[in-house]
């Protein structure tokens, strides 16, 4: 009966809840405890991560997209095939960004002076005009004011400083330098040469739109400087593996600027490309202009040489002449064989010295004599036939040589006259409207929070370091509780440092009668 009326035990993981949820309770009322120094510290760190997130630029990204084709031109011997890792590296070379830096300026920095913190948030939100400076002091602007600088040359002392451009009128600014005691005024559209101890000094500014007192920073880097800057912002990488499609893009505070420099960048990239094949079917039209120019000259060396021939020997075709002569020699050899029959019949009849046998012996030497003549001409026609041969040889062989050489530079020149690059730019930089960096409303909460879990942080420190320090001071005062108990005993012969630590039970009663409180008694049950 009494073991029905006793409760039943809780069993160990529900006790084990209970005390977890109950802790995790207590730990949060502590923190809330310090709810003065959560505020202050959490509204500290939301101030200055609001201060950092008005200030900070919102960042901008755009990009090109280049096609590598591989259309055949009208003459392939001019076409190369060309990887996308080249392009990459002719797009990423200084020979290009550096046409693209003196095109758009970018050594030449204009800033606007700006109130600190809040002023870069105010001049992005007002897209109109503003009256310079806080409370006419100052110079700040806080709107949407432009100077546009197209040259600005200063000595090799006062590069990467800054110097203070003021509008000052309409059409008129001034510009100071303090540390270098520069002030000089100048005119929109005028070009203002100045001498100064560390060298010349000039300026152009094509365009200032800001009202009279509006403040403007101007810096003058390095044509290097800025050209390594570009590369190192630049992200160029092939579109997908052996696409042959590169892509372009920029990251930047101004989106025109940005849309600007990447069409450049295009625009210097196709220009370029050009040019250079453009020269390559140059050089070659002045080889294949030279090697036409040899052959001709040549053919008409062949010509000179074959009417030579024909002239030494009185004839303009020698074939028909030596058939000719062929012909005329086995007449005379007939006719020699008739006369030579006739001598010796009339041998037979009369002496040497008889008339008819006169006649007839005259009639054979001068048939002899026709005979070697003839001989002689077909020889000398053989040997000519044979270098006439050789002269029409050569005659065909750099005619053709010619006509191929005439067929290709016309093919040059249509090559020329057509768009024979093998790079295009398929889709052109816009302007970008969306940042790629946080808004400032989310900011705005990422600040926030950032501050409470900053105070929070402070609160759980506070409350680690006073934990700390109770525990020490509970340890510091049991001690000396017991160093008091037993000291007694020592009978002034043993210091307290030295005495034996108390019992447990001991040190909890002397705690307890420390504390006014009577000595725990043990019950039974």
């Amino acid at each position: 009966m009494k073991r029905a009326l006793q409760p039943m035990a809780t069993p160990l993981s529900r006790r084990s809840r209970e005390g977890d949820a109950s802790a995790a309770l207590l730990g949060f009322r502590h923190v809330l405890r310090n709810g003065w120094l959560i505020a202050a510290v959490g509204g500290a760190i939301a101030l200055l991560a609001i201060a950092v997130a008005l200030g900070v630029k919102p960042v901008y990204e755009s990009n090109i997209l280049i096609q590598i084709t591989r259309n055949a031109p009208p003459s392939a011997d001019v076409q190369t095939e060309t990887p996308a890792i080249t392009e990459i590296e002719i797009l990423r070379s200084r020979s290009i960004l550096t046409r693209v830096v003196n095109a758009l300026h970018l050594d030449i920095a204009v800033e606007p002076t700006l109130f600190p913190v809040v002023g870069a948030f105010i001049a992005r939100s007002n897209p109109g005009l503003s009256d310079p400076g806080l409370f006419g002091v100052g110079g700040y602007v806080w709107g949407n004011e432009q100077v546009r600088v197209d040259t600005f040359n200063v000595p090799e002392a006062l590069l990467d400083q800054p110097f203070n451009l003021v509008v000052s009128g309409p059409a008129t600014y001034t510009l100071i330098q303090q540390e270098a005691g520069i002030r000089v005024h100048g005119k929109v559209g005028q070009r203002l040469h100045a001498r100064l101890l560390a060298g010349p000094l000039e300026i152009l500014v094509a365009h200032i739109h800001a009202r009279p007192g509006a403040a403007f920073t101007l810096h003058r880097s390095r044509q290097g400087q800025a050209v390594d800057r570009l590369q190192r912002s630049l992200a160029i990488a092939e579109k997908g593996r052996l696409s042959n499609v590169i892509g372009v893009s920029l990251q930047g505070a101004r989106p025109e600027l940005v849309s600007r420099i990447l069409n450049e960048i295009g625009d210097q990239y196709i220009q370029q490309q050009t040019t250079q094949k453009n020269d390559e079917v140059k050089n070659q039209l002045v080889f294949y202009d030279q090697q036409v120019a040899q052959a001709q000259r040549r053919i008409r060396e062949l010509d000179a040489r074959l009417n030579e021939l024909l002239q030494q020997h009185g004839a303009s075709d020698l074939s028909e002449d030596a058939r000719i002569l062929a012909q005329q020699s086995l007449v005379l050899q007939a006719e020699l064989t008739a006369k030579e029959q006739q001598k010796i019949a009339l041998s037979g009849r009369f002496g040497d010295r008889h008339p008819d046998m006169v006649v007839v012996t005259r009639h054979i030497a001068s048939i002899r004599r026709d005979l070697a003549d003839i001989e002689g001409r077909r020889k000398g026609f053989g040997a000519a036939q044979q270098e006439i041969l050789a002269v029409n040889r050569d005659k065909l062989a750099h005619s053709q040589m010619s006509f191929e050489l005439l067929n290709t530079r016309h093919k040059l020149d249509a090559l020329m006259l057509s768009n024979h690059v093998n790079v295009r730019v398929v889709d052109r930089a816009q302007i970008p409207l969306q940042s790629v960096t946080l808004g400032l409303p989310v900011m705005l909460v990422l600040a926030c929070l950032m501050g409470l879990a900053g105070g929070v942080g402070a609160s759980l420190l506070k409350n680690a370091l006073m934990r700390r320090k109770h525990r020490g001071s509970a340890a510091w005062g049991v001690r000396r509780l017991a160093i008091g108990t037993q000291a007694p005993l020592d009978e002034g012969n043993v210091a307290p440092q030295d005495a034996a630590p108390p019992a447990a039970g001991q040190g909890e009663g002397a705690v307890r009668s420390a504390r006014g409180e009577a000595p725990a008694t043990s019950t039974q049950a």
